[in-house]
């Protein structure tokens, strides 16, 4: 069978649909559809790693070990250079101490004993200052570093003018550092650096020496700065390991991580702060600026305006569109083509678009000034590359020495911050390719000049499935991105293993947010709220005017004509409100530049017009079709009232040639960013395809989304994402119907449309059939995509004469498959680690705040026996506030004296609490514990005349040699123990299982904003499992489809529960019983 597929991917998704082909290679009937569905690779809270807790974590981890080992290093050399003996060294700290501060400023003026002299080393140790691995990165955004720095600064100038000699010496005397000498939550007061403790080492050794005192030689000195002053650079990580377990962290990580040259496989990529990257960056975007007339006419910079513009990008750092301008001179009457004018307006637009190609090297310039031009542009592309590849002054030294760089120049060149990324092609390839981008030729051009084939993405050997690994991948860094592809990949290579031959084309839609940052998605999110909330506004305006629920075109007809001030912009009358809707062939929403020419569909090509004047304009240029007196006054109407850049082009264009045509249907046909490209290419070079029948070569196509949007809109398919999952399914058979013999049909009826006229005058849409792929597509698409029972499918698809009865024998309803979670994530235990002295109890402590009164008491007081005074004063202030302890403790409270007087002041008491699950997150000895971090599964026993119990397992229980065996029971009766012999299966989130209860369970709405009933009833469903709850002893399960919930599912209420094994394309099989599967 010859078949086409159609993708809709997203950042967690991915629709699918396959269509069966005819002999002129076009779509004849669906033989699956679905959707895939997975997690983002991010933190759902700020879109961070996934990593990042985990290396955050590590990172603490390995601070306090090496914090550990340095202060072990100084109690070793106090011992052996006899400063102080091994037993003096193991009581040093018992009994009462006098304050170290103290000791530290003494030791500038007097001798100090050897203990004093020893405690002052190791508390110079453990507080040894704040030290940057390096300055500051260029692109940081560490605020809590700002801070830091700040706090330094501040100290700095304290000991300055204040006379201190040290550190110790101010923290002791200064009145700001006498309530605590560490830093307490946000407050960096006493921060100082690692060379304001360094200076006061020297200080103490020194005066300890003029005192004639043994231990301060210089040799202890030197020996004991190197083992606290010891930091390992950030960037050769942690450490070699050893023989048998070598680090994969070790070496240079950032060296390590650089990809190969896209043109020279065995080059390194070109670090962008390199001079050579630059300049290729800036040669480029210089040769990409085109300045478009009135008329649309293109023109290049001239070889003048291109020196001109090179000369002044490296004379002056920040370059907008709008100094450009002004710098070359440019009228008025001409566009940047490369800038989106927004509703901003064209001199704001311009002010605010960056030509920034040489950010680096103004960096560099700023601080060497002219000694910049004392090195070679070899020089400057050594410089950048040692600058982004290390991070700490000693190796940058080393680097500099072997690339030899003139070493007068080290002091200047370290005050450089660190700079980062890498360019695409290496400085080798930018060598090449300069000399002709100098010349005004394009990057395609000067490729092809260098002898250099820029259309190879690939070597590789194309085959029947997609590798999953490739050059072009290796370009996708961010994880929510890779996930999708990964899904991606995983949804082609099944549809071709089902259908056990290559497709003949795949049509590819990528989200518009899919490569974007989780900011940048929220800003999308929130400006389509806005533009939603706007819609519902027009709605109701609608509804309470004129009587009827508004549709689509209803609310852009209303908003246009809000938008235009009621007036039609051809013949500038006013269009009267009252007949917007109630006179049938008064108005017509036209397409401004024909839609036959250009396929834009978007709002910015719509304007309100008078229908007859819509019927006259035909398939023609508002320009072309006016008579020469009325274009003065249009186009005086046009720019005094159309803010938007864009729709004030195209009401303003005068003319529309074959070219002009040509790039309007591929821009809004194609999807050409970036990550589309790459998944384009990579599918291309690598997958095997079943050929067209004409010998078309064009197998693999990225569709625009707006195409998608308008051919679903004009097939009458409603899309309510709210509705569930389905709706990513049913874009995606729309994606595999844009064929070119679909964009050849349509584009006839469109010109027809302009050109001869059957309308709707009320919404003033077209009667003439729109082109469909084939007749029955969609009532087959809402069969498919709707109907879950399969036999009542299967009844629909035989009445269709596009499916034979082999067809219809293996079609199934549309399924959404669901990635599993069986990793193992998430912390072991919550952070907060309470006593757990009782058993099945923890005890913390709470701010007086959170106290709250219960029965006549403080809820969960823990021993209010042992000091009856502060329990009753406390219980007596709470209930003068009637129980509200913000407001009770607004104030400082203090613990009263038997004698009545006030003592001193309590912020927390404790508590004690009742739990049946936790982690003990110390030794036995101290009895800590903690509440369990992440559940990883819950396994599932069925006890014959009971029913059904599940045991919880938590991330912690994964390290133990045992699982526990404990089932979670509702209500006072105790968690009952389990038997292996009774273990059915495990479930972990997303796993799908069958449920079947005695009576009609309850689902309800995911989504408040569903159109679907509110409810659905059903005593067997086919659902997803989603999480637990121990405290009921319940689960909670999912829809396929994700519409539906059921919240508090009781496992005892379940009579049966069997478990499916789910493929990328929803083929479900069912689980025989499992072997419980341990972890160690």
């Amino acid at each position: 069978m010859k078949y086409g597929v159609g993708l809709d991917c997203g950042i967690a998704s991915v629709g699918y649909c396959v269509t069966e082909l005819d002999f002129n290679d076009e779509p004849r009937r669906i033989v699956r559809l679905g959707s895939r569905i997975f997690d983002k690779a991010e933190n759902p809270k700020d879109g961070s790693s996934l990593a990042q807790p985990r290396r955050e974590k590590r990172g603490l981890r390995r601070r306090i070990r090496r914090h550990q080992h340095r202060l072990e290093r100084i109690r070793y050399m106090l011992v052996q250079e006899n400063i102080v003996s091994q037993a003096e060294l193991d009581t040093m700290f018992k009994g009462k101490l006098s304050n170290i501060y103290e000791i530290r400023t003494r030791a500038l003026d007097e001798p100090v004993s050897n203990i004093e002299f020893a405690r002052v080393l190791i508390n110079l140790a453990q507080r040894r200052g704040f030290k940057s691995n390096r300055k500051v990165d260029e692109e940081t955004s560490d605020k809590e570093t700002g801070k830091l720095l700040g706090a330094i600064e501040n100290n700095k100038e304290n000991i300055i003018q204040n006379g201190y000699r040290t550190v110790g010496e101010m923290l002791f005397k200064d009145e700001r550092y006498s309530k605590y000498k560490r830093n307490k939550g946000e407050d960096y007061l006493n921060t100082v650096s690692r060379d304001m403790i360094a200076d006061e080492i020297k200080a103490i050794f020194a005066s300890q020496r003029s005192f004639g005192m043994p231990f301060a030689n210089e040799n202890t000195e030197h020996e004991y700065t190197d083992i606290v002053m010891s930091q390992r650079p950030f960037d050769l990580g942690p450490g070699e390991g050893n023989e048998k377990s070598p680090s994969p962290y070790a070496g240079n990580q950032i060296e390590k991580m650089v990809g190969r040259c896209t043109f020279f496989p065995k080059e390194k990529r070109a670090a962008k702060a390199t001079y050579s990257f630059q300049l290729f960056s800036l040669l480029q975007g210089i040769n990409n600026i085109t300045l478009v007339d009135g008329n649309s006419n293109k023109y290049p910079l001239s070889e003048q305006e291109r020196r001109i513009l090179k000369e002044y990008c490296f004379n002056t750092a920040n370059v907008t569109y709008a100094s450009i301008r002004k710098k070359l001179g440019i009228s008025t009457d001409y566009r940047f083509n490369n800038i989106s004018y927004g509703e901003n307006g064209i001199e704001e637009s311009e002010k605010k678009t960056k030509f920034q190609h040489l950010k680096n090297y103004h960096q560099m310039k700023k601080i060497l000034g002219d000694s910049i031009n004392a090195f070679s542009h070899d020089e400057l592309d050594e410089i950048g590359r040692i600058f982004t590849y290390y991070k700490n002054d000693s190796k940058i030294i080393e680097n500099l020495k072997e690339a030899g760089i003139d070493e007068s120049m080290y002091p200047s060149l370290l005050k450089l911050p660190s700079f980062s990324k890498m360019g695409h092609i290496s400085v080798k390839a930018c060598k090449m390719l300069i000399p002709f981008l100098d010349e005004g030729k394009t990057y395609n051009e000067a490729c092809e000049s260098a002898g250099i084939d820029f259309k190879a993405h690939s070597m590789a050997t194309k085959q029947m499935y997609l590798p999953p690994k490739s050059d072009e991948l290796e370009d996708i860094v961010n994880p929510v991105v890779k996930r999708a592809v990964s899904q991606t990949i995983k949804v082609i290579n099944s549809i071709i293993r089902e259908m056990g031959n290559s497709p003949t084309y795949i049509n590819i839609e990528l989200a518009r947010d899919l490569s974007k940052s989780k900011k940048e998605r929220d800003l999308i999110d929130k400006k389509y709220q806005t533009n939603r909330a706007a819609n519902e506004q027009i709605k109701k305006e609608i509804a309470d005017n004129f009587g009827f629920e508004a549709k689509g075109q209803d609310i852009i007809k209303l908003k246009l004509w809000h938008e235009q001030d009621g007036i039609c912009p051809y013949t500038l009358k006013p269009i009267e409100y009252g007949k917007l809707f109630n006179d049938k062939g008064y108005v017509d929403i036209d397409h401004i530049v024909p839609y036959s020419a250009c396929f834009d569909d978007s709002y910015n090509n719509k304007i309100l017009t008078f229908s007859r004047e819509n019927r006259q304009k035909s398939n023609r240029l508002p320009l072309e079709y006016l008579d020469e007196s009325q274009k003065s006054k249009y186009r005086v109407w046009v720019n005094n009232n159309i803010k938007n850049y864009r729709k004030k082009q195209n009401l303003l264009k005068e003319c529309l040639t074959e070219n002009d045509k040509k790039e309007f249907k591929s821009r809004n046909l194609n999807d050409t960013r970036y990550l589309s490209k790459v998944l384009y290419n990579y599918i291309n070079d690598n997958l095997l395809f079943d050929e067209f029948y004409d010998d078309r070569k064009r197998h693999v196509v990225s569709v625009n989304g707006a195409v998608t949007a308008y051919m679903r809109k004009r097939w009458g398919i409603d899309k309510v994402r709210e509705n569930g999952d389905l709706h990513h399914a049913v874009d995606a058979a729309v994606i595999s119907c844009v064929t070119q013999g679909m964009i050849n049909q349509i584009s006839k009826y469109s010109f027809d449309k302009e050109t001869e006229f059957d309308v709707d005058t009320r919404t003033g849409e077209v009667l003439e059939q729109f082109p469909f792929p084939y007749r029955e597509f969609r009532k087959e698409l809402e069969a498919r995509s709707e109907i879950e029972d399969e036999k009542r499918l299967k009844n629909v698809l035989l009445s269709l004469p596009n499916y034979s009865y082999d067809d219809v024998e293996v079609a199934k309803p549309a399924f959404v498959s669901r990635m599993p979670r069986h990793k193992v994530t998430g912390e072991a235990h919550e952070a907060t680690i309470r006593s757990g002295k009782v058993e099945g109890y923890t005890i913390s402590k709470i701010p007086l705040t959170k106290l709250k009164l219960k029965n006549g008491g403080i809820d969960k007081y823990y021993k209010p026996e042992s000091d009856t005074l502060l329990y009753n004063a406390l219980l007596q202030r709470l209930e003068e506030f009637n129980g509200n302890a913000e407001k009770a403790f607004a104030e400082e409270f203090h613990k009263p004296k038997s004698d009545g007087t006030p003592g001193p002041v309590v912020k927390k008491v404790k508590i004690i609490e009742k739990s049946s699950s936790n982690v003990k997150a110390r030794n036995e000895n101290k009895l800590g514990v903690a509440d369990n971090g992440s559940m990883v599964r819950i396994d599932v026993f069925y006890v014959d005349g009971e029913g059904y119990y599940f045991v919880p397992i938590y991330v912690s229980d994964t390290v133990k040699p045992t699982l526990p065996n404990r089932a979670c029971s509702r209500g006072k009766s105790g968690w009952k123990e389990m038997d292996d012999k009774d273990f059915v299966f495990s479930l972990y989130s997303n796993d799908l299982i069958r449920i079947t209860a005695k009576k009609d369970m309850k689902f309800s709405l995911v989504n408040k904003d569903s159109t679907l009933p509110s409810n659905k009833f059903s005593n067997g469903e086919l659902v997803y499992y989603i999480t637990a709850d121990i405290s009921t002893a319940s689960i909670t399960v999912e829809t396929h489809d994700g519409a539906y919930a059921f919240k508090g599912c009781g496992i005892k209420t379940l009579t049966n529960i069997e478990k499916y094994t789910v493929d990328p394309l929803g083929n479900v099989n069912k689980v025989k019983k499992e072997k419980r599967m341990y972890f160690k």
